[in-house]
């Protein structure tokens, strides 16, 4: 069993503006053999223009969407795994699997303090799995936290969770089953030049030409070493002639 057989259903996050995230996630889906798993959905991202209580609209977008896959589980009483749409699956997605008891499961996750992580705060929210009991408390709480004055961002809230909670299993795969693929960010800030026409099409290689790396099917050597300058050189200098005559 791996962690993705472990759950009753499995949700990916995408927003219906983000085609090329889709594209992506289905790649990964189809490497590991889930792109036909009745379990898997694709869910609509959420898009709010009132920020509050959140420090950012997107980061109370991404809290909603997490809250209503948590909601239909809880109301089918299934465990469930949630993806968000810029996930890449790392080789260990093949082999590790969290303990039957397991009730919050970390696929993929940043730690302040990766030796001890039950105690660490954790960064990250792109790979998380929770059983039935823990699905039906999480409701409640996340629902509960939009009273807050100032509520963390989902995977900080998951933290609060786990700390204000008892008797609720948690593991961490590791080593980590699924990373963050480079990618404009809907969430935060990106760069400016993601919205300039002509932009977009050299950022989104670099970090097509970085994700390649940090999966192994590239070496970085001389070659592509220069690949990156050229591309770095030519985004640069067509910025500073694009601002110049502004």
């Amino acid at each position: 069993m791996t962690v993705f057989q472990r759950f009753d259903r499995i949700r990916i996050i995408n927003l219906a503006s983000r085609r090329d995230r889709r594209a992506q996630m289905t790649g990964e889906l189809r490497r590991l053999g889930l792109d036909r798993d009745t379990r898997v959905q694709f869910v609509d991202g959420i898009i709010v223009d009132d920020k509050r209580p959140f420090r950012a609209p997107g980061e109370k977008g991404v809290f909603l969407a997490h809250l209503s896959i948590l909601t239909d589980a809880a109301a089918a009483g299934e465990s469930v795994l949630i993806l968000e749409d810029d996930v890449d699956f790392t080789p260990a997605a093949r082999e590790w699997e969290p303990s039957p008891d397991c009730d919050v499961c970390y696929g993929g996750y940043n730690a302040i303090n990766p030796d001890s992580l039950e105690d660490s705060d954790i960064y990250g929210a792109h790979c998380m799995g929770f059983s039935a009991r823990a699905v039906k408390e999480l409701v409640p709480f996340l629902t509960g936290l939009l009273k807050h004055p100032s509520p963390p961002p989902i995977d900080g809230a998951y933290v609060w969770f786990r700390r204000q909670r008892e008797g609720f299993s948690t593991e961490f795969a590791t080593p980590i089953v699924a990373v963050q693929r480079p990618s404009r960010s809907d969430i935060t800030p990106s760069h400016r030049l993601d919205f300039v026409p002509n932009f977009a099409r050299p950022m989104g290689l670099l970090r097509g030409f970085k994700r390649e790396l940090r999966r192994g099917r590239l070496t970085f050597g001389l070659p592509e070493a220069i690949v990156v300058a050229v591309i770095g050189v030519g985004i640069t200098i067509a910025a500073a002639w694009h601002y110049s005559g502004r």
